[in-house]
């Protein structure tokens, strides 16, 4: 019999499938549930970070659209810094998506759901790092930033979590 080149690519034997999270072994559950806490706590320095760089840089106490946009208006900050930016962040976070996606998709929630939520932050960020650029010319398109985020935190929020009760409760 022919072997399916993803088995293959994968080393799965071809009568054998990857076991769903709920009946991994508690090894494996440890290391798993470690990766998304400490995923989960980056997210989280990093939401920190950006509401204590941009906080009141529009002379408001809590961060507003405006001060965001400044941030990408500003003089100080050319194309070549967004770029560099955007390359770093691109890296590290479509490595973040996979691997919160990848646990994800071995839950037991329906497959449509995996496909959704797993793919849905590489498609937010591009949103947001979009938005980066474009405020440059337009305010209004800091709400692509803003959306673009959002979506991609409520994406990993959304993936871990359920990971992580599909893995111990389930």
């Amino acid at each position: 019999m022919a072997r399916s080149p993803l088995t293959s690519v994968y080393l799965i034997p071809e009568n054998q499938t990857v076991k769903p999270l709920s009946e991994l072994p508690a090894e494996m559950k440890a290391l798993l549930t470690a990766t998304l806490v400490f995923l989960g706590i980056g997210v989280l320095v990093a939401l920190a970070y950006l509401d204590a760089s941009h906080v009141g840089t529009g002379g408001s106490v809590w961060i507003t659209p405006h001060d965001i946009a400044l941030m990408y208006r500003s003089p100080g900050v050319s194309v070549t810094t967004l770029l560099s930016l955007a390359h770093i962040h691109m890296l590290a976070l479509a490595l973040v998506f996979w691997m919160v996606g990848y646990i994800f998709i071995h839950s037991s929630f329906a497959r449509g759901w995996k496909i959704f939520w797993s793919v849905l932050p590489f498609g937010a960020f591009l949103l947001d790092v979009s938005g980066w650029f474009l405020t440059r010319y337009d305010y209004w398109f800091v709400y692509f930033v803003l959306i673009g985020g959002g979506l991609f935190v409520l994406a990993l929020t959304v993936m871990m979590l359920l990971s992580l009760y599909d893995m111990w409760v389930v």
